[in-house]
C-alpha cells in the first residue's frame, strides 16, 4: 500500500511516521520550498505523550521539553489549579511543553530515518482524482503522484477538504492571539504554569524547554486586525498594564518580530470526514480554538488511530471509514468544548464576569474541570508494532 499525505505539518509528519510503523510506504508532500522552524509554543498533554509513545518518540519530546504537573490560574476574584501530576499518574504518561519547532524536527527525523524519500518540499498540491482502483494527487506543476489512499493534513486552509466538501469559511471567535517565546529562565516555579483570565483577555505562560518560556495572549477583537503604531510588543503590554501578576515580563522580554498575531479560529464540527481513499487529518477536518490546548494532540492521536485502521481493515476505504469513525467523536468534542470555554474566558459584561468568578472558585467547578481533563488526558491508543 502506498498512502499519499498532502502536507507536512505535525499531523502530515506523524502520519507519515506512524504509517511506516506498521509497513505502509508513505509520501508527504508539503508546498513550502523546505520545512523550517515556525510557530511558537505547544503543549502536549499526556494524551499526546501516549500518541508519541507509539511512534517511539516520547523519550526524545520529553527531553526537549518541560513536564508540567500543575497550573495555577489567576482569576480577579481569587486562584485555583489543576494538578497534572495526579492526571499523568492516571493517564500513564506526563504532560509537556515544548517548542512546536522541535517536535515537528523530530517526526521530520524519524520519517526520513524509515524511509529518506518519504517527504518531498515544494510540491504544491491542487487536487485530486480517484476511481475505484486507486487515488491521484495533483501539483501545480502539472505532475502526478498515484496512492492508494490519500490523506489530506493540509491544515486549515485545506485543498483536500475544499474539493470534498466545498468552500466553509472559518468560525471566528471573537478574538485575537498574541503568542511567543523568551529565552532565559523565568519567575515560574518549576514544572509550574501560570494562567490567568481578565475581562476580554486570557493568557498564559508555560516553561517550554531549554530554558525558555513559552506565552499567549487573548483580547477581543475584530477579525483580521493588525498592529497599530505601538507594534504587537507595544498593544500586548498596553493590554496587562494593570495586571498583578509578572507577565508583562515575559511579554517585553520577547523580540517584536518574534511575536506571533493572529485571528482565533476554528470550523464546526463535521460527521462526514472523507469519501472513498480520501480522508483527513489534524486542522485539516478538526481544527480547534487553542482554549484547551488539544491541537496537536487530536493530530497525533489521528495518526496513530489511522495507521491502525489501516492495518487492519481492508479495502482501502473500509478502513479510512474505520479510522474516521473512530475518531470523530472525540475530536469533535474537543472543538465544542473549546470553544465554550474560549466564551467564557473572553467575557467582557459584568454580571457574566462576576458570575464567571463565582462560578470559577467553586469547589464544584474545580472537580467539573478535573473531569473534562481526566477524560481527555486518559486515552487508549492501540500499538503499532508491524
Amino acid at each position: 500500500m502506498r498512502a499519499l499525505i498532502v502536507g507536512g505539518g505535525i499531523g502530515g509528519l506523524a502520519a507519515a511516521v506512524a504509517l511506516q510503523r506498521v509497513g505502509i510506504t508513505a509520501a508527504v508532500f508539503e508546498k513550502a520550498p523546505q520545512i523550517t522552524e515556525v510557530g511558537a509554543g505547544l503543549s502536549l498533554w499526556s494524551n499526546a505523550m501516549v500518541a508519541l509513545r507509539r511512534l517511539g518518540l516520547d523519550a526524545a519530546a520529553l527531553e526537549a521539553g518541560s513536564v508540567i504537573e500543575r497550573t495555577r490560574t489567576f482569576l480577579c476574584s481569587g486562584e485555583s489549579s489543576i494538578d497534572f501530576a495526579a492526571l499523568a499518574e492516571k493517564a500513564g504518561a506526563p504532560s509537556i511543553c515544548l517548542h512546536r519547532a522541535t517536535l515537528q524536527r523530530l517526526l521530520l527525523d524519524a520519517a526520513l530515518c524509515d524511509d529518506p524519500r518519504s517527504v518531498q518540499t515544494g510540491r504544491e498540491c491542487t487536487g485530486f482524482e480517484a476511481d475505484a482502483a486507486t487515488v491521484t494527487a495533483l501539483f501545480s506543476d502539472g505532475a502526478r503522484e498515484h496512492g492508494d489512499v490519500l490523506i489530506g493534513a493540509d491544515g486549515i486552509h485545506s485543498v483536500i477538504r475544499r474539493q470534498l466538501f466545498g468552500s466553509e469559511r472559518l468560525r471566528f471567535a471573537g478574538c485575537l492571539a498574541w503568542r511567543g517565546v523568551t529565552e532565559g529562565a523565568g519567575p515560574l516555579p518549576e514544572r509550574e504554569a501560570l494562567v490567568v483570565v481578565a475581562r476580554g483577555s486570557h493568557a498564559g505562560c508555560f516553561p517550554c524547554g531549554d530554558r525558555r518560556l513559552y506565552w499567549f495572549l487573548t483580547r477581543n477583537a475584530a477579525p483580521g486586525s493588525h498592529a497599530g503604531p505601538l507594534g504587537n510588543r507595544g498593544e500586548a503590554t498596553v493590554c496587562i498594564r494593570n495586571w498583578r501578576v509578572p507577565f508583562r515580563s515575559f511579554v517585553e522580554a520577547t523580540e517584536e518580530d518574534a511575536i506571533l498575531r493572529n485571528d482565533v479560529v476554528d470550523r464546526p464540527a463535521r460527521r462526514v470526514w472523507g469519501a472513498a481513499r480520501v480522508t483527513l487529518l489534524g486542522d485539516a477536518i478538526h481544527p480547534t480554538t487553542p482554549n484547551l490546548g488539544q491541537g496537536a494532540c487530536q493530530a497525533l492521536e489521528d495518526a496513530v488511530v489511522l495507521a491502525d485502521s489501516l492495518r487492519r481493515c481492508a479495502p482501502a476505504e473500509a478502513a479510512l471509514r474505520d479510522y474516521e469513525a473512530r475518531r470523530h467523536h472525540r475530536a469533535n468534542f474537543v472543538i465544542g468544548q473549546s470553544r465554550r470555554i474560549g466564551t467564557m474566558v473572553q467575557l467582557t459584561n459584568p454580571m457574566g464576569v462576576w458570575l464567571r468568578e463565582l462560578l470559577g472558585s467553586a469547589s464544584w467547578a474545580q472537580k467539573r474541570t478535573d473531569r473534562l481533563f481526566e477524560r481527555l488526558l486518559c486515552v487508549d491508543l492501540p500499538e503499532l508494532a508491524r
